[in-house]
């Protein structure tokens, strides 16, 4: 995964969360996104990638910085994040459900974040 969309995934579960939990790629996150994309049907996956894309280059400008996302600071990564949430722009709205929707499904699915929260399948 590229360093644009590492920063995106990163701002969204960082690392060293609320009550110890792990962040994204603590759990394994790149592998869960790399089968999401071969399996998932072509319009979700395409959707993911546009969000990622719309994430980095579109949401530093709705908190008046430049873009990509990954030269904000990392205070300012999650709010230029909120800010697209908040928009006024259906699709940028979406885009940012798209984004937590995907990150949230591989996160919950990682043993330890399950383990974590007292979830446990066994």
């Amino acid at each position: 995964m590229n360093p644009r969309r590492r920063a995106v995934i990163d701002a969204l579960l960082p690392p060293g969360g609320p009550a110890g939990l792990p962040g994204a790629f603590e759990t394994g996150f790149e592998e869960f996104e790399a089968e999401f994309r071969r399996d998932a049907p072509l319009s979700m996956s395409l959707g993911w990638l546009a969000a990622l894309w719309v994430a980095s280059w579109v949401s530093p400008l709705l908190i008046r910085r430049l873009p990509p996302l990954d030269r904000l600071t990392e205070e300012d990564r999650p709010r230029a994040l909120e800010a697209m949430g908040k928009s006024r722009v259906y699709l940028l709205r979406q885009s940012t459900l798209l984004l937590k929707m995907v990150t949230s499904l591989g996160y919950g699915a990682a043993p330890t974040v399950r383990r974590a929260v007292g979830y446990d399948a066994g």
